[in-house]
């Protein structure tokens, strides 16, 4: 038989909870910090892929009107085009409200501090095809550097 003074009580102390609660905090603190990033992860994500998107559908409407296909280059782009159906416009009009439709489209869909341009790179070759280089840039808030994303097409000849 035992004695009454030597039987132990069974169950945590005071410390063991505290530490168990501890660890436990720890790793949910753990837990919310990789949703957040995932979370970040995933916004970029969207970021680039609606940025490669913008970036097809440019490049096919150059290929669509390779008569005006030398008016893309947007270092002497205007800003402003009026809109125009397909069938209303000359090549050079078309041009300009696909600019206009670039141009606003990345606005939308980038963070506010983007820069699309459109490019025409020479030939490598002397059978070579000229291609456009398209590229979106934007800052990112939270990040140091920019993203950039850049589509090289082949083109039929643009530039004489």
């Amino acid at each position: 038989m035992k004695s009454p003074g030597t039987s132990r009580a069974r169950g945590f102390t005071l410390i063991e909870a505290l530490v168990a609660l501890t660890v436990l905090s720890l790793g949910l603190l753990g837990a919310a910090a990789m949703l957040l990033d995932s979370m970040r992860a995933q916004g970029d994500s969207l970021r680039r892929v609606a940025a490669i998107n913008l970036l097809r559908d440019t490049a096919e409407r150059i290929r669509a009107n390779s008569a005006g296909a030398a008016r893309y280059a947007t270092a002497g782009a205007a800003a402003d085009a009026a809109p125009c159906d397909a069938a209303g416009c000359d090549a050079a009009q078309l041009a300009a409200a696909d600019l206009a439709h670039f141009a606003a489209a990345a606005d939308a869909a980038l963070p506010a501090d983007n820069r699309a341009t459109i490019e025409f790179a020479p030939a490598t070759g002397p059978a070579a095809l000229d291609h456009f280089v398209i590229s979106l840039r934007w800052q990112d808030p939270r990040a140091d550097d920019g993203e950039t994303v850049t589509l090289q097409m082949l083109a039929p000849p643009v530039a004489g």
